[in-house]
């Protein structure tokens, strides 16, 4: 059975066994970012769960427009002046695709930067994966490497529209 909950620290086995099955070497985050993540902003790290194995999970938070944030060094705060929602991190395992899962994710992540007033959501796209967000609305801003070898794409939506 499909559930879905915030994430805590106990899930950070999962979450980097996840991570590795998603991303190339260069572009999975730190386990200590992804720490400091859950501590400054627990609301936008949800996973969803699988009779109790992590299947999916997004990390987002409110950060000023145009922010990238550093894969392995942990953000110290959050801006006070944020303007924007980021969605840092969104994977669905390859065994759970097809379900719905990423669009549950992603509406369950707009809605908190909704609820936070935030009017714009932005993030960097990789693996070839701008066609996905566009699907939810994302425009791309601008290309760049966001590691070594690993072309990126900055993309922003508004959060002002209806549905994901």
């Amino acid at each position: 059975m499909i559930a879905r909950r915030h994430l805590t620290a106990s899930d950070m086995p999962a979450i980097t066994r996840l991570e590795a099955e998603l991303y190339v070497p260069a572009l999975r985050i730190s386990d200590a970012a992804f720490r400091q993540l859950l501590a400054l902003f627990p609301d936008g790290a949800l996973g969803v769960f699988d009779d109790g194995n992590l299947c999916g999970f997004v990390f987002a938070l409110p950060l000023c427009s145009g922010t990238i944030l550093d894969l392995d060094a942990p953000l110290e705060r959050l801006p006070a002046d944020a303007d924007a929602f980021y969605i840092h991190n969104l994977g669905v395992a390859a065994a759970h695709r097809g379900r719905g899962l990423a669009d549950e994710l992603i509406a369950a992540a707009f809605a908190v930067g909704r609820s936070r007033g935030l009017r714009l959501c932005e993030l960097v796209s990789v693996h070839g994966s701008e066609p996905f967000w566009e699907r939810y609305g994302f425009g791309r801003l601008s290309e760049f490497e966001y590691a070594p070898g690993a072309p990126a794409t900055r993309m922003r939506r508004t959060l002002l529209d209806v549905g994901p």
